[in-house]
């Protein structure tokens, strides 16, 4: 099984948090898709023939693509690596940019699943972050991919933002619930190096959310949806049975995938590599016939580290019977003390963190590293 990602950088503006890249610089959008068209061809053979069982078109703000543009760039996909093992095909999408006759368009040509980046149903937080769409346009943008017949919607969520009260966070969580959507992804706001955000702390602009709000916010989030039925699969994403998110698992399973578009990242199992996050440079290279990108050469002791990173951030954990037998004695050596003081879990022969450390979960699988 290989998962291909789709990177759709441009965006109307950009929000203040955003640490991805992104443009705004939409009216190379026609000559992007040639561009992605391209890629798919030069790097047809980069998966080994593995089937195609996901495709994941990321940003950005792959909607602001016309349907037309993203139907090529699924044809092209589909041409080189056939359809018969595609189970699932995500679109993100802003509130803002959806319609009837747009999530239609998406459906006829076998988009499957809408991933909405709501972020917060609070119109005031909206317009600090800097988002285009009000709680209004997000609350009917949910319900229009329902009416188009989409039955896997995800909605991406923020806590931890400043002057987000408790009252609020629950709000957003249970309108969310209350829409009926199968999945919710819900991320602590960081401040990235270079983001508007970044620069507005700096200044004394805004003050972050402390570690113990944070903390809070995110044990009341996973009681609330347990209670209404959602599974807790990875540290920030929840989902009602059967509805986990197909091709983000398969970053956490170690699934190769081969990543499409300025800045996208592929994984062979081997090796990463990586696209330059430079529009022009990208577009430029595809062109000629020639990717450019990075790659790094993985190590024993990087395969290592991956597995344990990737997998502890799962419900289902570590599974020790993968390691070498090198590998198990080292990291149950090193799991010692966090298994006595609760921090990880053994269970039939899988190692995990528990729902009430995943808030320290980087502590915690950092200390299990090589």
């Amino acid at each position: 099984m290989a998962g291909i990602y789709v990177h759709i950088p441009f965006c109307a503006r950009r929000c203040i948090y955003c640490g991805f890249f992104s443009t705004v610089r939409e009216e190379e959008a026609v000559r992007y898709v040639d561009a992605l068209c391209s890629e798919i061809r030069l790097r047809r053979d980069y998966l080994a023939g593995a089937p195609v069982t996901t495709v994941y078109f990321g940003g950005g703000t792959p909607s602001r693509l016309t349907p037309a543009q993203i139907e090529k760039v699924i044809d092209c996909i589909c041409s080189v690596h056939g359809t018969d093992s595609l189970t699932e095909l995500t679109v993100e999408c802003n509130p803002d940019d959806v319609t009837l006759a747009y999530i239609n368009a998406l459906r006829s040509f076998g988009v499957n699943r809408i991933s909405m980046g709501v972020q917060t149903f609070n119109d005031g937080l909206l317009r600090f972050l800097g988002r285009r769409h009000t709680s209004l346009q997000a609350v009917e943008a949910v319900r229009t991919c329902r009416k188009a017949g989409i039955e896997n919607i995800s909605v991406d969520l923020m806590y931890g933002l400043p002057g987000q009260t408790d009252g609020i966070q629950q709000q957003d969580l249970e309108t969310a619930v209350a829409l009926g959507v199968e999945h919710i992804s819900s991320y602590c706001l960081s401040y990235e190096e270079g983001s508007p955000l970044e620069r507005m702390r700096k200044d004394g602009l805004t003050l972050p959310a402390d570690d113990g709000t944070c903390a809070d916010m995110y044990a009341r989030m996973c009681i609330l949806l347990r209670n209404a039925g959602f599974r807790h699969y990875e540290i920030s994403n929840f989902c009602r049975p059967g509805y986990h998110s197909r091709h983000n698992s398969s970053y956490w399973d170690g699934t190769p995938y081969l990543g499409i578009g300025a800045g996208a990242h592929s994984y062979d199992t081997c090796s990463r590599q990586w696209n330059p996050d430079d529009l022009d440079a990208y577009m430029t290279a595809m062109e000629q016939g020639h990717p450019r990108f990075e790659t790094e050469r993985l190590s024993g002791t990087d395969l290592y580290n991956e597995l344990v990173m990737l997998r502890l951030r799962t419900a289902r954990g570590l599974d020790l019977s993968a390691l070498s037998a090198t590998d198990r004695r080292y990291v149950l050596k090193a799991a010692d003390n966090l298994l006595s003081n609760g921090s990880l879990v053994l269970e039939n022969c899988r190692l995990r963190i528990p729902e009430s450390r995943m808030f320290v979960s980087d502590t915690i699988i950092s200390s299990l590293f090589r």
